[in-house]
């Protein structure tokens, strides 16, 4: 399931605009295509994912450690 098939539900637009921004970013990370979609509708801090990944830790290992 991707992003934008939410289990039927269909979210307000803002809400599908920040779910769209929040997979573009991670994608722009490197994340492949489904743990972007993971990352998007999850409260992970998006900026302090791309803080660890710049510092050198590798995009799973700071997933793991952000991931609720």
């Amino acid at each position: 399931m991707s992003v934008v098939e939410t289990e039927g539900e269909h979210p307000p637009a803002d809400d599908l605009v920040v779910l769209l921004w929040r997979l573009q970013r991670s994608l722009e990370m490197g994340f492949g295509r489904r743990l972007a979609d993971r990352i998007a509708v999850t409260q992970i801090d998006l900026h302090r994912l791309e803080r660890l990944i710049s510092s050198g830790c590798p995009r799973g290992t700071a997933y793991r450690i952000l991931r609720p």
